[in-house]
């Protein structure tokens, strides 16, 4: 894409230090780099650890490191042999998520200092069935949701990572891990995906089972993958849910068709964003995708109100008792947050669901003619640290279950990233990734530039 006075010119020449280059591959290059006897598990977990020591006291993405076991299981995988694919694949695991051999603190140290779960989450066996080295936790937003925590932005550390996987985008944006396992109920994987410069992929509902992990909403929460690629996307969705059909070895197509909505919110996006995402469009369209603009019914400029009365009513049974028995430690935000969904009735739960279930059958008619929808992941580049940012672009998703994912391809005149979206459908999560694997072709990324 080519440069622009807005874009990939960023106002100070100020620069995070590079990494090693070891620390750089992402999960498929390490992959094939142990295959090719260039690098061991040893050496990977180290460069990450390196990494993790030199840059994590200032951006803060993780609250918990295991080096020495990491390096113990790294040894032994060089000692023995690896078995599978994944062996050795450094990976991060989101601080809401149960681990039985480290501390889940569920983003709230003041309230649950220490807290020691007696076993792992499902997610976390497999990842350890599979092979993952497991390197810690990634810190979580304060609350675990939309408040801002004590992550920061790798490439800005006066700029918010966003919320609430903030430790876990902000961790493989930096080059700390090549992945790390996010969760969504909101905007939870993109969001902070697109502020730090990183690849989150959100799948349909349920795709791998929520279980284990701190609970919002049932109807909306998700589990999913953040990047630097989306072959590594792939990857890791094919190992989680078995599917052969997540398939990097497919060959790249530019013939495929990408709709383009502009909803309500688009009014408010920064012209850095604007200039980004119409540059896109052009860049796709000259490569031979056919984009067309999309007229989407006028009840899905609504769905922000009804996703916002589903997680608020879920929010306040979830949270009950951590307002009963801890509203001094409570942020004054969560409490109001609290009230308002404990003042919603179960007409006006029922009601928001059926507006979703109704919008959900209308997205078929509206896009069954393109591969993909395509939208801006946020509003611009990421706010100040006072902010967690957004979701306006990304929370209707959540709410219609539909697969999404971000793309780093440019960076806005302050050199913070800036997120393409692209949007499939429920359910055909592997061919979202294939067509997001095209456009990547298509657009380039950033990800790994420092």
């Amino acid at each position: 894409m080519p440069a622009t006075d807005t874009i990939d010119r960023p106002a100070s020449p100020v620069r995070r230090p590079a990494p090693s280059a070891t620390a750089a591959w992402t999960a498929t290059e390490g992959l094939a780099a142990l295959a090719q006897g260039r690098l061991t598990c040893e050496a990977w977990a180290r460069a990450c650890l390196d990494r993790i020591e030199e840059r994590n006291a200032g951006v803060k993405a993780w609250v918990q490191v295991d080096a020495d076991g990491a390096l113990a299981r790294a040894r032994q995988w060089d000692r023995h042999g690896r078995r599978q694919l994944l062996d050795g694949v450094p990976l991060g695991i989101k601080d809401t998520i149960d681990t039985a051999d480290m501390p889940t603190e569920l983003g709230d140290p003041e309230i649950f200092p220490g807290r020691q779960p007696d076993r792992d989450a499902p997610v976390v066996t497999q990842a350890h069935a599979l092979g993952f080295n497991v390197l810690g936790k990634n810190t979580v937003s304060r609350h675990a949701i939309m408040l801002p925590g004590p992550a920061r932005n790798p490439h800005d550390l006066s700029r918010t990572p966003a919320a609430s996987s903030a430790g876990s985008a902000a961790a493989v944006a930096d080059f700390m891990a090549p992945l790390s396992i996010g969760t969504q109920t909101a905007g939870s994987i993109l969001r902070p995906s697109a502020f730090c410069g990183a690849v989150g992929f959100k799948p349909t509902l349920d795709a791998i089972p929520y279980v284990g992990i701190r609970r919002y909403s049932r109807v909306l929460d998700v589990i999913g993958p953040i990047s630097r690629s989306v072959d590594d996307s792939a990857l890791f969705m094919r190992a989680f849910t078995g599917d052969p059909r997540y398939d990097p070895g497919l060959p790249v197509r530019r013939d495929f068709r990408a709709g383009v909505w502009r909803p309500k919110d688009w009014a408010d996006t920064d012209p850095c964003m604007r200039e980004s995402f119409e540059a896109n469009l052009r860049a796709l369209s000259a490569a031979g995708v056919t984009v067309t603009e999309l007229a989407m019914p006028a009840a899905f400029d609504t769905m922000g109100e009804a996703q916002d009365v589903i997680m608020a009513y879920d929010l306040a049974r979830e949270y009950a008792a951590l307002k009963r028995d801890h509203a001094a430690l409570c942020d004054p935000g969560l409490i109001e947050y609290l009230t308002m969904g404990e003042g919603l009735s179960a007409a006006d739960y029922a009601g928001a669901l059926d507006a979703a279930d109704a919008c959900r059958r209308a997205f078929y008619d509206a896009a069954r003619g393109v591969d993909a929808v395509v939208m801006p992941s946020t509003l611009g580049e990421a706010p100040p640290a006072s902010s967690t940012g957004s979701s306006a672009f990304i929370r209707i998703w959540s709410l219609l279950h539909n697969p999404s994912i971000t793309l780093p391809v440019a960076r806005g005149p302050n050199g913070l990233p800036l997120g393409f979206q692209m949007v499939g459908f429920v359910k055909e999560d592997a061919r979202l990734l294939y067509w997001a694997r095209c456009a990547e072709r298509i657009l380039g990324s950033t990800a790994h530039q420092t």
